[in-house]
């Protein structure tokens, strides 16, 4: 089969071992995968992540001699199912959740985006374990389903932010996980959301999904749209950017005793001045990926069609593409929102 293989910082389309399921697994054909800022990052940064963050890391199963096949963000059917499977067949369109409780034992090998023991969703199949399969509903598309993991990612943000519907909230950040940060508040009836971005594409998208005030932070009259917007200052920021000085902008725009959610994965050091946050009293929570319940959760929202993330995916490539892809995003390309493979 066809996969995107990583070796050191070098992308290269070739041919890998199609995966045959095991106990416990099965067979899926990719029907769409997302491009990530992480899976950008990862390309870049990969060997210098693995020495800073070790064990811990997500991506400590990786080895770049050997090579990985990336692609966590995805929709796929089932081909072929393990010789102890019941409950799927071939034909079933699913997603990766986390597991689910389950007494089936965790096989020896598990398919992750940043492991060389069995690829992710950029190649033509992938081998996954049966507990972490999630049913995706018949009448949600295949381009809607495969935005499901960073939708739940942007769940769980909004729910680490503990947001009341009269607060008032800035994201800094119209990319897919802001813009869906975006359309998860104004589903829970936040009545103030405001989004900052500096490309007036993406502010131009923020508008149309329905963000109540839209800003642009290079802007010099910033602060002051900021203060009329805002008032005193939103009482919640959500950093969905992930560059050096953005959690001090956050800390700055938050209101005295606000919350600051970090969302973007900033892969540089960053530098800011602790005096302020607790001069404001500041609350600063991290947060990162999603629960098996909040998988569940935006299905169900795609499903009802009260979150529709059908505008966000503005282009299309396929596989023998994603070089070329890969390069232009980490070039600073930023007016396309989300990029999904489809097969050609």
């Amino acid at each position: 089969m066809q996969a995107l293989v990583l070796r050191g910082t070098t992308l290269t389309v070739e041919e890998w071992a199609r995966p045959t399921p095991g106990p416990g697994e099965v067979l899926v054909r990719v029907l769409a995968a997302g491009i990530c800022g992480s899976d950008v990052h990862a390309a870049v940064h990969l060997e210098g992540i693995i020495e800073e963050t070790g064990p811990t890391s997500w991506y400590a199963d990786a080895d770049l001699t050997e090579g990985l096949v990336m692609g966590h963000e995805f929709v796929a059917e089932v081909v072929e199912v393990g010789p102890d499977i019941r409950e799927w067949s071939p034909g079933d369109r699913v997603v990766k959740a986390p597991a689910r409780s389950t007494s089936r034992p965790r096989p020896p090998r598990m398919a992750g985006a940043y492991s060389s023991e069995l690829n992710g969703a950029f190649a033509d199949y992938m081998a996954l374990w049966e507990p972490t399969l999630m049913a995706v509903p018949e009448n949600v598309s295949v381009e809607v389903a495969a935005t499901t993991e960073p939708c739940s990612v942007a769940r769980h943000a909004t729910h680490e932010g503990e947001i009341a519907a009269d607060e008032r909230v800035l994201i800094m950040g119209a990319g897919p996980i802001g813009l869906m940060a975006m359309l998860w508040l104004k589903h829970d009836g936040v009545e103030l959301v405001g989004i900052s971005d500096p490309v007036a594409q993406r502010r131009e998208l923020a508008a149309s999904l329905g963000a109540d005030l839209v800003l642009d932070p290079s802007d010099p009259g910033f602060a002051d749209e900021l203060e009329a917007g805002f008032e005193a200052g939103p009482d919640v920021v959500f950093d969905c950017v992930g560059i050096p000085g953005i959690i001090r902008q956050a800390m700055d725009a938050v209101r005295p005793g606000g919350r600051v959610v970090i969302v973007g994965v900033c892969m540089e050091e960053d530098r800011f001045l602790p005096f302020v946050g607790i001069n404001k009293a500041l609350t600063i929570k991290f947060s990162v990926a999603y629960t098996r319940d909040e998988f569940a959760e935006t299905l169900a929202a795609f499903s009802s069609g009260a979150i529709d993330t059908t505008p966000l995916v503005t282009r299309t490539v396929d596989l023998g593409e994603l070089p070329e892809e890969f390069e232009r995003i980490a070039g600073g390309d930023q007016l396309n929102c989300k990029v999904l493979v489809l097969p050609p």
